[in-house]
């Protein structure tokens, strides 16, 4: 028998989409606004000021990141007898860490996800927040390859510090060494964390590992990372950077970090170029490549250094994978702006989208808003500059009346009797009128956003005779009964 609430708050609960020792992830729908839902609930939180803070703490900063590659938070409270609870976006996917659990990534699909990491890291630290715990788990991968940073809740920005007792908040594969020494949390080491992240996304593995927490946080604080030795000199460099124990040595950002990475890596000329071009727009889009797992490029390096003995088939193989793919860049504006934009199925972002590179001989754009009729428009080659109009969706109105049986006008046109549901059209004003023998017409002006009383209660015509009229009547029986 399952012991999942029927109801949180005020969403309905339709199954569980993970469980922990600390807690549930629901998969919940919202009954005003119809869409999916995922529900994070601390069981053993009920009554803790601290988690419950901690929840209210990762709705402000979702509220104020409002970024395409960080997971939108909703709402936040407290379930009697349940737990504080989080509401967020419901992705369709897996955490970055789930992905990595069948080796690395393949090079280009690897850079795709760093810039959208970077991206989404680059506008909290904008912020004046830090994230704190930066790992693959933190990071959700949709079906399409849209990369969501999650869990704020240890985030810090200007605001006190909780009152946790834990000396260490975050996962300790990833903690940089001056948070160690006790320095403190700061942008360098979300950046530290973000770069260990990348090396296990490349290479598969972790350059800090240890048999226990202490043997993995005494490395991170004295030991040189160790890297694979069969790394590429190039990007060996990079990561030794990166990973410098003093802050001041290692890239001075994201952006430094990823160019030098770009560079180190095999790339053909054309494929660099897109990202260069991609990295160089951090933040103003954040359009996908297709996520194609293949073989990593540090897997292909790897065959092609002994001996030289098949730099032939390498070569060969390396220009097949490799090879060219027409690139261009696009910027699409839509009016209304914040519409959803998909190419060829993949999210690119919401409008306005400026210089977003595109690879391969992309077809189809779809655009969609909560609102609107989606919007289907295929790509032309000659397309650079695109402003789109979208069409307000048709929406329904449920009327009732009390008594039923009205008759229902919409601009003038008959509908039907109540009650019944009314299709109206997205745009302009439109006039609804009501009408009953013996009640007197009932009239509204509709639009999406405005319910109407459900029932409408209907005047009856005898319930609001002119007092002349009452007059009369009462004079009328008196003259027959007297007082």
């Amino acid at each position: 028998m399952s012991l999942d609430p029927a109801t949180i708050g005020r969403y309905t609960v339709l199954g569980t989409l993970g469980a922990g020792a600390m807690g549930t992830v629901y998969l919940a729908e919202d009954p005003l606004l119809k869409r999916g839902l995922a529900i994070k609930v601390v069981r053993e939180g009920t009554g803790n000021a601290e988690i419950l803070e901690r929840f209210k703490r990762e709705a402000e900063i979702s509220a104020r990141l409002n970024h395409p590659n960080a997971i939108t938070v909703y709402d936040v409270g407290e379930e009697p007898g349940l737990g504080p609870y989080l509401v967020m976006e419901h992705v369709e996917g897996q955490t970055l860490s789930e992905l990595l659990r069948n080796g690395p990534l393949a090079a280009e699909a690897a850079l795709d996800l760093l810039l959208q990491a970077a991206s989404a890291l680059e506008a909290v630290h904008a912020l004046g927040i830090l994230h704190r715990d930066i790992k693959p788990g933190n990071f959700m991968v949709s079906r399409e390859g849209r990369l969501k940073l999650m869990d704020f809740g240890i985030a810090r920005g200007d605001q006190k510090r909780l009152t946790s007792t834990a000396v260490f908040l975050g996962t300790p594969a990833y903690a940089a060494p001056e948070l160690l020494a006790g320095d403190g949390a700061s942008e360098a080491t979300d950046r530290w964390a973000f770069t260990i992240a990348a090396y296990e996304m490349l290479v598969g593995d972790l350059p800090y590992r240890g048999d226990s927490v202490g043997a993995i946080l005494y490395r991170i604080a004295h030991e040189a990372p160790r890297l694979d030795p069969d790394l590429p000199a190039p990007l060996a460099e990079v990561f030794r950077r990166a990973l410098d124990k003093e802050p001041s040595a290692r890239f001075p950002d994201l952006r430094a970090f990823l160019a030098a990475l770009l560079e180190a890596l095999p790339l053909s000329e054309s494929v660099r170029s897109a990202f260069q071009a991609q990295l160089a727009n951090l933040g103003r889009t954040t359009g996908t490549l297709r996520l194609d797992r293949g073989t990593s490029a540090f897997a292909r390096l790897r065959r092609w250094l002994p001996g030289g003995m098949l730099a032939a088939v390498a070569l060969l193989g390396g220009f097949l994978l490799l090879r060219p793919q027409p690139t261009r860049t696009l910027s699409i504006e839509s009016r209304p702006s914040g519409a959803q934009v998909f190419l060829d199925g993949a999210p690119l972002g919401r409008t306005p989208l400026r210089q977003v590179v595109i690879r391969g001989r992309a077809v189809h754009l779809r655009l969609e808003k909560p609102d609107f009729l989606p919007l289907d428009y295929q790509l032309q080659p000659a397309d650079r500059d695109l402003l789109l109009h979208m069409a307000p969706a048709p929406f329904e109105v449920r009327v009732d009346t009390a008594p039923a049986g009205a008759e229902v006008e919409l601009d003038g046109a008959p509908r039907g009797t109540t009650p019944l549901v009314l299709q109206v059209p997205g745009e302009g004003v439109h006039a609804l009128r009501l009408k009953l023998d013996g009640y007197q017409p009932w009239s509204a002006t509709l639009d999406r956003h405005r319910t109407l009383p459900d029932p409408i209660h209907l005047v009856h015509l005898r319930s609001r005779r002119p007092h002349s009229e009452t007059g009369k009547i009462k004079r009328f029986l008196r003259g027959i009964f007297g007082k």
